[in-house]
């Protein structure tokens, strides 16, 4: 019987870690400037380079994206600009292509993952290029 509680032990803590990596967080200021989401970095080739990270983001009045990335014991910035939007909808989120400032064509570009129902949206496909 304890064997019995203990499968179960184990089968809700897998069950709860993979709730947590599924989860994605995402917040947007009231006035929609600031947000917080989750990003990958592809390269040239349109390829996944690194894991989904925690991206803390200013939309700046010029259209440019302040993106703040953290690291081991401090926090990266780099401006970016929206090259595009993915037409598809994965998992429920949409997918924002963002260039580095200035562009480089064989540089890495960002994928900026939000949830299709946030008040973001509609401020991100007004700087998404025609």
């Amino acid at each position: 019987m304890s064997i019995l509680w203990f499968v179960i032990g184990v089968v809700a803590c897998a069950a709860l870690l993979y709730v947590a990596y599924r989860m994605e967080p995402h917040w947007v200021a009231k006035d929609g400037s600031r947000f917080l989401a989750t990003s990958e970095t592809i390269d040239h080739e349109g390829k996944v380079v690194t894991r989904r990270r925690e991206v803390r983001g200013t939309i700046m009045s010029d259209g440019l994206i302040m993106l703040g990335k953290r690291s081991m014991m401090r926090t990266r910035s780099s401006l970016w600009r929206i090259a595009g939007k993915a037409p598809e909808v994965k998992r429920g989120r949409l997918l924002y292509i963002l260039d580095t400032v200035p562009p480089d064509p064989m540089g890495e570009r960002l994928i900026l993952r939000i949830p299709r129902s946030s008040k973001l949206v509609p401020r991100l496909d007004a700087l998404v290029p025609r």
